[in-house]
C-alpha cells in the first residue's frame, strides 16, 4: 500500500466520498483516479497536521524554523554553509 499524506480533511473526504457534488465538478478527473486506487486498496490517505508534513518545504514558503525543521527530517543540508571553525 501506498500512503498519500494530506493536511486537508476537506480533500480526504471528497477522495473517500463516491458521490459527485456540482462544486467538485472541477477535480472530476483527478478524483476518480485516487478514488480508484482507494478502492483498489492501492493508496490509503492518512491526516497529517500542516506542521509535520514535510513536503511543504519543496512546495511553500515557511517561517525560517519551519524550513529549517523540515529540511532536517528530510535529511537536506546546504553542502555550501561554512563548517565551524572555517576561514
Amino acid at each position: 500500500k501506498m500512503r498519500m499524506y494530506c493536511d486537508n480533511k476537506s480533500a480526504i473526504n471528497l477522495a473517500n466520498n463516491p458521490v459527485m457534488h456540482d462544486r467538485t465538478k472541477h477535480v472530476e478527473i483527478d478524483r476518480h483516479f485516487i478514488r480508484e486506487r482507494i478502492d483498489s486498496k492501492e493508496l490509503i490517505l492518512p491526516y497529517m497536521k500542516s506542521e509535520d508534513q514535510v513536503a511543504d518545504v519543496l512546495t511553500k514558503s515557511l517561517c525560517t524554523s519551519q524550513f529549517e525543521k523540515n529540511v532536517s527530517k528530510l535529511g537536506m543540508f546546504d553542502m555550501y554553509a561554512k563548517l565551524e571553525g572555517e576561514c
